[in-house]
């Protein structure tokens, strides 16, 4: 028997890159996987596949959980399939990076904090209505809340307030053993943050020589510290800001 066996986890945001690394480590270690997605139908299938070939059940799930229907869709079909959730990752996100605050527009804006504001809120909303006695909820934040970089005010500042209601959850929840948690990793190689950048090479290179570890994260890497956040180990671990960026300088 694993650790998390007899365990469901919700991932929002799984179908690839560190959402999908969670979801199937979490599953390699026994729960049961509601996987969310909202575009790429083919990852998402690619994805479920894979959580399903470790032999724990699995459903997906299309939903836009920056809106309270999708969220609730997501909820409710994880309590149809498996009866009970314990275990919430909110990782469902974008990122806009290497934008000066002064060129930011209000459409972008907008947009980052639909996505990576308000949607956590509603995710972690919804995991303190329905999260198990003793459950665990995780948010994926980044490391750009605790090291303010120039290129980053609209991303950083989307994803600050999550970090904020994480704490004040720990608090509200802790009476029920439930651990809220934000994890922070720093540049993630493969999950997406490089994508629209112009020339990314050399702020990839830039990332990479600032990390004395030698590398950027990747997806496995944070998805084996979320995997630590969800089991029993961590159970006094709550209310905190946990950065994951190699000692990065950045």
């Amino acid at each position: 028997m694993t650790k998390l066996s007899g365990k469901t986890a919700v991932v929002t945001g799984s179908s690839k890159g560190v959402g999908r690394a969670i979801a199937q480590r979490l599953a390699e270690q026994g729960a049961n996987v509601v996987v969310n997605y909202l575009g790429d139908e083919e990852a998402a299938r690619r994805s479920h596949e894979a959580i399903l070939a470790t032999g724990v059940k699995a459903i997906a799930v299309r939903a836009d959980v920056s809106t309270s229907a999708g969220v609730t869709e997501v909820f409710e079909r994880a309590l149809e399939a498996f009866g009970r959730i314990d275990i919430v990752v909110a990782n469902a996100g974008i990122e806009k990076v290497n934008i000066p605050v002064a060129d930011v527009t209000e459409e972008d804006l907008d947009l980052l904090l639909r996505v990576n504001t308000k949607g956590p809120f509603l995710v972690m909303q919804a995991a303190a209505r329905h999260v198990a006695d003793g459950g665990r909820i995780i948010n994926i934040s980044s490391s750009s809340t605790a090291r303010p970089q120039p290129g980053l005010g609209l991303y950083g500042t989307s994803k600050s307030a999550p970090n904020y209601l994480t704490e004040v959850l720990a608090l509200e929840l802790g009476p029920r053993r439930i651990t809220v948690n934000s994890l922070q990793p720093g540049p993630v190689d493969g999950a997406g943050i490089f994508t629209g950048v112009d020339d990314a090479e050399p702020y990839k290179q830039a990332l990479r020589d600032s990390v004395p570890l030698g590398r950027l994260a990747t997806p496995a890497d944070v998805a084996d510290v979320a995997a630590f956040l969800a089991g029993e180990e961590s159970f006094f671990v709550t209310g905190q800001r946990i950065l994951m960026n190699g000692a990065s300088s950045n």
